[in-house]
């Protein structure tokens, strides 16, 4: 069977209407009231112990002031606990008016605000409409007035050094990450109170960097003594972090010392380069002929030596160099241990960022590094990125800055970051066999910054890459690993209502073969030789090493990209991102009952399928739309069928066909807000042959769908309390020639875009308001006796083209790998 280019819908002229986008498919419910509490004794009560800890812990703060420093104000926060989401649009303005409250920031997808006590006179009045709630339902004074705001709240706190700090000062590391406030309203007051801050670093000799793109300040070796110092008087930060960073499993495999070398044949080829962001490549090794002879781009020393990874007697074996051999080589040269031609897939830049693959890091400096990579490199679009924190994201936990800031490189620079979601080592101390439901504990979390959206999260399958008998303890090789890590995201804690939803919000988005653990004795597991990966040392005297983790799928799925790119150079990032996700699959994955709703946490949209993201043939045609649409707009794409699919005999009437499709598009994240981080509002989905404006109409004016589960792939009619977006979502679609006949042949792609309205501060004056996206549609037959006719037919009703003249023999074969 031949592999053929997939093809690109000729967008201009296959779009069939634009129009103004009305959402007329359902409304919310908006009086707060809905969601507050009917037991208001119990509330009342809780509140006047909140009033009691308020009082004492403001005397707390102000004891602990070193009044001997020059700061211009003083400003408390108060986080406040809503019944519901905090609208917003709605309140913003209202807290600030009535009760001299400016919010900063939201957590939990709005049901927690920070505000800062702008105006104390003000605040009173807050404090006034809580006491007189407490007066009117525990004393029975029926005369006490009080704002109907009261009952939507929940509880309230001062914002204390403690809550600022997220780590023990006996934990300090090298590095320290101070999250400034946002002040939106009163940003004079901040500068002045940052200027004072920086006056003291200087007097203190504490070195440091302002990050004013990410509105931080990265201190270098602080003393816990100046960090204590810092959130105690210094009103104007968020939280102090300080992460450590790790690629390094402390268990060791038996390591086969012995020559290894081998010959690329097309090291001198235009291949496409990615960027390793790890631990160095080793330029001693195979892979010497694809490394740019460049050492510029580096935290930790020469950027063409690895030193890090697991020890073999003296030596280290390297972490970045097998990142890197699996990015260049792929699957296949992994798979025949680098026998016969060796025919590389990428070009390699080595960015170090460490030089042992565990400590600190400075991201101010890191993102610094990539964006000089990008000034020097243009062309640059992919990169890996295998070392996340040590700490797991606790349940629903807000984007870090280091997520934004590579959320921001992403947009700003068109590149696509690999991310693994990090490795949960305690497994194997943890169970005594296969055992999903271990998903369930949040410690199994993944790690910052692996919650990115603008770029691709990566977990582990068990496969080895080996065929054979597989020797690992999942239940088969394309389930996931048990020490991959999950998505720490879970909607059901947020919303009461259970349709209420985002199917699509998950990480990671795929999995790929990273190897797994194994049975060193009945029901004790350990890292062994057989279940791993072979993968490249950097050791050109040892050759070849056994490893598992999420730091090795992750540089296959990059090395996919590669291919993807090498064979159509012209498609955006974003369409790379979903050629991918359309092709994975959970078909071979199966969780059972009491571990289901774990399974897109767990695996993501499923193992990536390398054909299907590669290649078409005759009876699977992948069809890609690159397009842009304007905000509060709806645009129609016309998706004809070939004729001989309804009159020809094809063995069946139901399932001739399966659709699948994926959309994808990249946004500039904003910060201080998890419920608006991306703020664009995008869906699509595939309609019947109708209109725009019947495809807008409720269903009880006009059934526009196709099936009655088959509606917009993300609900956007929450407008004041909205779901969080997601800027990937993909549908799926069985066919059945009753379909065709009713439509025509022809069915249609609706998309319609909209900003969302609940943004602090308001949208950006210099928000886009035209963004970009891509949808891959792969229609493949499910016919007992293929036609052949699929590929060439449907190109002859659609305004596509092939993108390359591809027909070659790759190796890969569809049926092997339909997953």
């Amino acid at each position: 069977m031949a592999n053929k280019s997939h093809l690109k819908f000729l967008s201009e002229q296959q779009l069939s209407e634009i129009k103004n986008f009305r959402y007329n498919y359902g409304f919310e419910k908006n009086k707060d009231e809905d969601n507050a509490p009917k037991d208001y004794v119990r509330l009342a009560t809780s509140f006047r112990a909140d009033l009691e800890k308020l009082d004492s812990d403001l005397k707390a703060k102000y004891n602990a002031k070193d009044r001997s420093l020059d700061i211009p104000y003083d400003i408390d926060y108060v986080q406040i606990t809503f019944q519901d989401q905090f609208v917003i649009s709605k309140y913003f303005q209202d807290y600030y008016n009535n009760f001299g409250l400016e919010a900063t920031t939201f957590y939990d997808f709005a049901k927690k605000g920070l505000f800062a006590v702008i105006d104390r006179d003000k605040f009173k009045t807050f404090i006034t409409n809580v006491h007189n709630f407490i007066e009117y339902e525990l004393d029975g004074n029926q005369d006490a007035k009080y704002s109907k705001y009261v009952k939507y709240i929940s509880g309230f706190k001062l914002l204390r050094a403690s809550d600022i700090l997220k780590f023990t000062l006996e934990d300090i590391g090298d590095i320290v990450y101070l999250s400034l406030m946002d002040l939106p309203l009163d940003d004079t007051v901040k500068r002045q109170i940052v200027q004072s801050l920086i006056v003291y670093f200087e007097m203190n000799g504490i070195v440091h960097k302002y990050d004013t793109e990410n509105d931080r300040i990265e201190l270098q070796n602080p003393t816990p003594e100046q960090i204590q110092k810092i959130v105690e008087n210094f009103d104007i930060i968020e939280s102090a972090t300080c992460s450590a960073f790790t690629t390094v499993r402390p268990s060791e495999f038996n390591t086969v010392e012995r020559q290894f070398g081998f010959t690329i044949q097309n090291a001198d080829e235009d291949l496409p380069i990615v960027g390793i962001i790890d631990t160095g490549i080793s330029n001693q090794t195979a892979l010497a002929p694809l490394i740019i002879n460049d050492t510029t781009f580096t935290l930790a020393g020469n950027p063409l030596i690895d030193q890090a990874g697991r020890r073999s007697g003296l030596h280290y074996l390297g972490h970045g160099t097998a990142v890197a051999g699996l990015v260049a080589l792929g699957k296949e040269n992994h798979k025949n241990n680098f026998n016969g031609n060796i025919l590389a897939d990428a070009k390699l830049l080595s960015i170090k960022i460490s030089d042992n693959g565990y400590g600190y890091i400075s991201e101010v400096d890191l993102l610094t590094m990539l964006y000089d990579v990008k000034a020097k490199y243009p062309d640059i679009r992919l990169f890996t990125l295998t070392t996340c924190y040590c700490n797991f994201m606790y349940k629903n936990e807000a984007f870090s800055d280091y997520t934004y800031s590579l959320d921001k490189f992403a947009y700003d620079t068109n590149s696509l970051i690999f991310i693994c979601t990090g490795n949960n080592d305690n497994c194997i101390n943890e169970n005594t066999g296969y055992d999903l439901s271990y998903f369930h504990g949040d410690h199994t979390n993944l790690s910052t910054p692996a919650d990115s959206l603008n770029n691709l999260t990566v977990g582990a399958a068990a496969d080895n890459l080996k065929d054979g008998i597989f020797l690992g303890i999942a239940d088969s090789r394309e389930f996931p690993a048990l020490y991959t890590r999950k998505g720490h995201i879970d909607l059901s804690v947020i919303y009461n209502d259970a349709k209420k939803t985002n199917k699509n919000y998950f990480k990671p988005d795929i999995i790929e073969s990273g190897g797994d653990v194994g049975y060193c004795s009945e029901n004790v597991l350990d890292w062994m030789d057989e279940p791993a990966l072979t993968l490249l040392s950097a050791r050109p005297e040892i050759g070849v090493t056994p490893d598992v983790g999420t730091s090795f799928a992750t540089p296959l799925v990059a090395n996919l990209a590669a291919k993807i790119i090498k064979n159509y150079p012209a498609l955006s990032n974003e369409s790379v991102k979903a050629l991918i996700i359309n092709g994975a699959s959970l078909n071979l994955i199966r969780f059972a009952p009491n571990v289901s709703k774990l399974i897109n946490r767990v695996a993501g949209n499923g193992l990536v399928d390398e054909f299907k993201s590669l290649y078409s043939d005759e009876n699977s045609a992948t069809l890609i739309l690159e397009d842009t649409i304007e905000n509060g707009k709806i645009k129609i794409y016309p998706i004809n069928f070939p004729r001989y699919l309804v009159e020809d005999d094809l063995g069946k009437k139901h399932g001739i066909l399966k659709v699948t499709a994926t959309l994808c598009f990249k946004f500039l994240p904003l910060k201080n807000n998890q419920l608006s981080y991306n703020p664009i509002h995008m869906a699509f989905s595939i309609f019947k042959n109708h209109s725009a404006e019947d495809i807008m109409k409720p269903d009880e004016e006009l059934k526009s769908k196709l099936r009655s589960n088959l509606s917009w792939s993300e609900n956007g009619r929450y407008v004041s309390k909205p779901l969080p977006y997601s800027n990937t979502q993909k549908i799926s679609l069985n066919v059945n020639t009753d379909d065709l006949n009713n439509e025509a042949n022809t069915f249609k792609l609706a998309i319609h875009a909209k900003l969302s309205e609940q943004i602090v501060g308001g949208i950006p004056e210099d928000y886009p308001e035209d963004f970009p996206f891509s949808i891959v549609l792969t229609i493949e037959e499910t016919l007992k006796n293929s036609t052949g006719k699929l590929y060439n037919e449907i190109q002859l009703v659609n305004h596509v083209e092939a993108i390359q003249d591809i027909s070659i023999d790759t190796g890969l074969e569809a049926e092997a790998l339909d997953i």
